[in-house]
């Protein structure tokens, strides 16, 4: 089973925090951030802004965030409650706020999986890919839908790969941006059933495909090669893609989790008390530097911990597993770690 590297979209549904500054925010792949601009159209194909009073626009695959203004203000009732933000969503559709829309199905959608209600996230997918076909965050349509099938474990394999399938000819035959297609091209390796030697051939093929038009697919396809080497007991060369990817500048938060999460295993691999105190360090340090990580990272990360600190056996190390079990009950008790800790 493949690690959980892909978990949730890309276009990260978070409305600027500040109350005085009403502009939109948008962070692109390499790490640029396009700041005190106005988004005025998302599709597929480009992301249109406004900014200083001259109109902008950039290619949507290299597009990582959206932070909009008033987002919080719009789906302020249905943020702890999907179906009411996927009632807001069809508002702002009626009132032809089409960004503003997209983004709440596609919130709405992450809500239902997060709460264990597949059926209506899916749906609300398929009613966002009806209302816009050409939309910017159709994507998103293949990323949740893919995810959710990766992680339902071997029976989903199958329907993860027709998901892959479909986004490449999508991505292909509608002449999206080159980096969806990419994109895809990650999505049908990591669904599928090859030898650890054909997998990992595949995965280095899309880094390299990746390098110049997605930087993040680079980057978790390094992380899933990575994770690849290490189960395959090839631990040095594991570690120099895990230690390359927390050194570079500009790596989205999930990828260089990821990174920690590699670190950490490597070295509480063994029974040595210390390395054991050392990766539970890397552990930590998902929750602490990695903040937009996807909330399965953190949860891994949680979970591992106490793994960690139970091996280490220091001083602080019964506070510290307490802690992490308590963190992980409360903010991620639907995800897998959560019920491991449970058996």
């Amino acid at each position: 089973m493949t690690s959980k590297i892909l978990a949730a979209s890309l276009i990260a549904l978070v409305a600027a925090t500040s109350a005085t500054a009403q502009t939109d925010k948008i962070t692109l792949l390499g790490g640029t951030v396009i700041e005190d601009a106005k988004v005025i159209e998302f599709t597929v194909r480009s992301l249109r802004y406004k900014r200083s009073g001259s109109t902008e626009s950039v290619d949507s695959d290299q597009v990582a965030k959206i932070k909009l203004a008033n987002f919080d203000k719009v789906y302020a009732r249905g943020l702890d409650d999907a179906d009411l933000m996927l009632t807001l969503s069809r508002e702002q559709l009626a009132a032809k706020n089409k960004v503003m829309s997209q983004l709440g199905f596609v919130g709405c959608a992450e809500r239902f999986f997060d709460q264990g209600s597949p059926a209506n996230a899916v749906s609300a997918l398929n009613e966002l890919q009806k209302e816009f076909p050409e939309g910017g965050a159709i994507p998103d349509v293949y990323r949740l839908k893919f995810e959710y099938y990766l992680g339902t474990g071997a029976k989903g394999l199958g329907n993860a790969l027709k998901v892959a399938k479909k986004y490449e000819s999508d991505a292909i035959g509608g002449a999206w941006p080159g980096g969806f297609s990419v994109e895809a091209s990650f999505f049908q390796v990591l669904a599928s059933q090859a030898s650890p030697a054909e997998y990992q051939a595949k995965l280095r093929n899309v880094v390299t495909q990746a390098r110049s038009s997605n930087a993040v697919v680079a980057n978790r396809a390094n992380i899933e090669l990575a994770h690849s080497l290490r189960r395959d007991k090839k631990g040095d060369e594991a570690k120099r893609i895990y230690d390359t990817i927390v050194k570079k500048e500009g790596v989205d938060d999930s990828s260089r989790a990821g990174a920690y999460l590699g670190l950490g295993y490597l070295l509480t691999a063994g029974a040595d008390k210390e390395q054991a105190k050392k990766g539970l360090l890397m552990f930590l340090r998902v929750g602490l530097e990695t903040r937009d990580a996807w909330a399965s990272l953190h949860a891994e990360a949680l979970y591992s911990s106490i793994g960690a600190a139970r091996k280490w056996g220091g001083p602080e190390s019964l506070y510290i597993m307490g802690r992490c079990r308590r963190m992980l009950m409360a903010d991620f008790p639907n995800s897998d770690w959560a019920k491991q800790l449970k058996r």
